[in-house]
């Protein structure tokens, strides 16, 4: 549906409410952040790689130990830090300078010096020919336009080595009433819409549209056996009103 251009959203997140942009509960907005909700912040991500790890030993490889690792979408490194203790390098990869920044005073915090941050394109090219056996994408693709975020699936999926482990999630169906779709599709394209619904909901004028989109499943997977995916795991969740699954594959030697 959507049509705007992501990257410019994602930019202003990145100077305005960094943390609220990659999870958007009221705690993490700039001026409710202390060093209690930061630690809420990055509890959830080194919860959420502690859980993905267990899905990955238990069902994909055993005492799976990777070496380089990509985190697309990487944000302020929520995610990036706690995978940085389960590899020997990591790649943070996003489209805002800004978030990496943050990202970057993040991971000097907590001691952790083996992970590279680097802004990301549609085609990834800060990452030349480097591939990687872990490559990790959680809670970002539902947020680009689909004609991109199919272009970066196509991107990981080339550069996961033979034998590697991707983890890849996207929203697929959205269960929005119809009224909030009507809603939505106006937000998305006409000027001012989206700074007058700020208000009426009592948000900033200028708050950035944060969009939501849902893949095509035929697609996605069509994507994955053209590269060499034979079999995966669906995990089932639900973010809001959009029903998702994050895939957890090994690419075969």
């Amino acid at each position: 549906m959507a049509t705007i251009n992501s990257n410019k959203a994602w930019n202003a997140y990145g100077k305005k409410d960094p943390y609220y942009g990659v999870l958007t509960h009221e705690e993490f907005k700039d001026e409710n952040l202390n060093d209690e909700n930061l630690q809420k912040f990055f509890d959830t991500g080194k919860k959420y790689v502690n859980h993905l790890f267990e899905i990955i030993e238990k069902h994909i490889v055993k005492d799976f130990k990777p070496s380089n690792i990509l985190d697309f979408g990487c944000g302020t490194g929520r995610l990036s830090i706690p995978l940085a203790q389960r590899g020997k390098h990591v790649v943070g990869m996003d489209i805002s300078p800004d978030m990496l920044e943050e990202g970057r005073k993040n991971a000097d915090k907590f001691g952790v010096n083996n992970i590279e941050f680097v802004v990301s394109d549609d085609s990834m090219s800060a990452l030349g020919e480097q591939k990687f056996d872990f490559i990790n994408s959680y809670i970002v693709l539902q947020h680009m336009n689909l004609d991109r975020g199919m272009q970066i699936i196509k991107r990981m999926l080339q550069i996961l080595e033979p034998g590697g482990v991707g983890a890849l999630q996207v929203a697929y169906l959205n269960k929005k009433p119809r009224e909030k779709r009507f809603a939505a599709f106006f937000r998305y394209r006409v000027p001012l819409v989206n700074n007058i619904l700020n208000v009426m909901a009592g948000a900033p004028f200028n708050r950035p549209l944060m969009q939501m989109n849902s893949y095509d499943m035929n697609e996605v997977m069509g994507l994955m056996q053209e590269n060499g995916v034979r079999s995966s795991q669906f995990l089932f969740e639900k973010h809001g009103e959009f029903w998702s699954v994050m895939m957890v594959f090994q690419k075969p030697v």
